[in-house]
């Protein structure tokens, strides 16, 4: 037989053997992660390593080590079965999480046996234990790419459900605004209710005497100054006073008992109607009425990309 038929026929059987009984390999492992026997390795050992003792013998001339001796075709038979078993573990581990077709017949029968074929292929003669290297190596590099690819996508559309579902029960209800001297200092954990602080923090003299919410909800009504009530960040007003200031836009005005500290104990809230939404801006009196009434008239339906922004964590 010539080398070349011999080298041919040797990695076929080797990927022959490896089809046959690998799949009782993969039974194995999965014995053993959930509390099987380790041992139960060394029982499936014996089989494949003698079926591949087999090949070597049958066909000496494929490979250097098979060649030299029933010592070096029992170690060629032993490193083919140790190399196409760490193969195989791991294409049935990337195939689970690529969750490719290959775990069904007939592709499971053809792949489970490509990692002994390349095992063989890298004990055969130079230039095929080369390609078999080759082979091999960009297998595992494309793999390893695609698993850790898979898993960053699948991160990423779990992240991207996530944000869909938290933002469809509040979508209508997200608005956005600038409000000249004042910046955003963060927003309630729905994202609806925005907190406004100044810039110049040397107003400030009594904690969130200045602070600003943008707030919005659903339902209107005409009769909106019937049982309004008022909150702001310093306190709340259960009866406050209530303007039509013009069709859709009302003005509340409050005040709180004073505190031991001390404050600027009247609120104010500006309402505006936008559909079938309200929304609501409030402070202390210690922010000018004009800086709320701007605000609450230049609130607007956040755009899409801002509504990501607004309940993605940073």
């Amino acid at each position: 037989m010539s080398g070349r038929k011999a080298v041919v026929r040797q990695i076929a059987a080797a990927w022959l053997v490896g089809s046959l009984l690998s799949p009782l390999l993969l039974w194995v492992v999965v014995v053993i992660l959930f509390g099987g026997s380790p041992a139960l390795l060394a029982l499936l050992a014996v089989p494949m390593v003698g079926a591949l003792c087999l090949v070597a013998w049958t066909v000496r001339q494929g490979s250097p080590l098979t060649s030299r001796g029933p010592g070096g075709r029992v170690s060629w038979a032993a490193l083919v079965f140790l190399v196409g078993a760490v193969g195989f573990v791991g294409g049935a581990w990337a195939n689970a999480e690529l969750e490719l077709p290959f775990g069904r017949e007939p592709l499971m029968f053809l792949a489970s046996g490509l990692p002994f074929a390349l095992a063989a292929g890298m004990l055969s003669q130079r230039r095929v234990a080369l390609g078999a290297v080759a082979v091999t190596t960009a297998l595992v590099v494309t793999t390893v790419y695609l698993v850790v690819q898979h898993r960053v996508d699948k991160q990423a559309a779990a992240v991207a459900a996530d944000l869909a579902a938290r933002l469809q029960p509040v979508r209508d209800l997200l608005y956005v605004v600038q409000i000249p001297g004042y910046r955003v200092s963060g927003r309630d954990t729905s994202g609806v209710s925005a907190f406004f602080e100044p810039l110049d923090q040397r107003v400030v003299k009594v904690w969130q005497d200045h602070t600003i919410v943008l707030t919005a909800e659903r339902g209107w009504s005409e009769e909106m100054c019937a049982g309004a009530f008022l909150a702001a960040p310093l306190g709340r007003d259960e009866h406050p006073r209530c303007v039509l200031e013009r069709p859709g836009l009302w003005y509340l005005t409050g005040r709180i008992p004073e505190p031991e500290w001390g404050c600027p104990c009247g609120l104010q809230q500006y309402i505006r109607q936008d559909g079938g939404v309200m929304v609501r801006v409030h402070s202390s009196d210690a922010v000018p009425r004009e800086v709320l009434r701007d605000a609450v008239l230049n609130a607007r339906h956040a755009t899409e990309e801002e509504a990501r922004e607004l309940l993605t964590p940073s």
